[in-house]
């Protein structure tokens, strides 16, 4: 059984993530090199470009836990300009999120809303053997 959790403190640490991710976004030339280029909609760990963890060393995701989903916001700078970037995953192996706690969930980081109404890729990524997230990227408002 997954439980959401999303209280007073939980918002404010959702804020305080965003802020801290938005100010150390990934730039173009560090994400390039390993950006899926693709329009694929499921990324195996196997299938992870060399150099994605040294990125993320550089430039990490927040992470959070809400109740028992885990969350990481990230922000990255690309040719289209900036995007949020939301991975959240189940705190049980080889579970994912349903829909009806992603859509909550983004809500609470600030995108768009469901379906997304602006520049987006939506995926499934392994990202640790067995373990998958659901990933939302979506350009900001602002990004123009």
């Amino acid at each position: 059984m997954s439980v959401l959790l999303i209280g007073p403190s939980e918002k404010a640490a959702i804020e305080e993530a965003v802020t801290k991710a938005r100010a150390n976004a990934i730039p173009w030339e560090a994400l390039q090199s390993i950006a899926e280029k693709t329009e694929t909609d499921v990324l195996d760990l196997a299938d992870r470009k060399p150099g994605v963890e040294q990125v993320r060393r550089q430039y990490p995701a927040q992470n959070l836990m809400l109740g028992t989903y885990r969350v990481a916001i990230s922000f990255s700078h690309q040719p289209a300009g900036l995007f949020r970037h939301l991975s959240i995953s189940s705190a049980n192996k080889d579970r994912v999120p349903g829909l009806e706690a992603v859509i909550v969930i983004l809500e609470e980081f600030g995108f768009s809303g469901w379906p997304l109404q602006r520049p987006n890729r939506t995926w499934m990524e392994e990202f640790e053997p067995g373990w998958r997230a659901f990933n939302v990227l979506e350009l900001e408002p602002d990004a123009h």
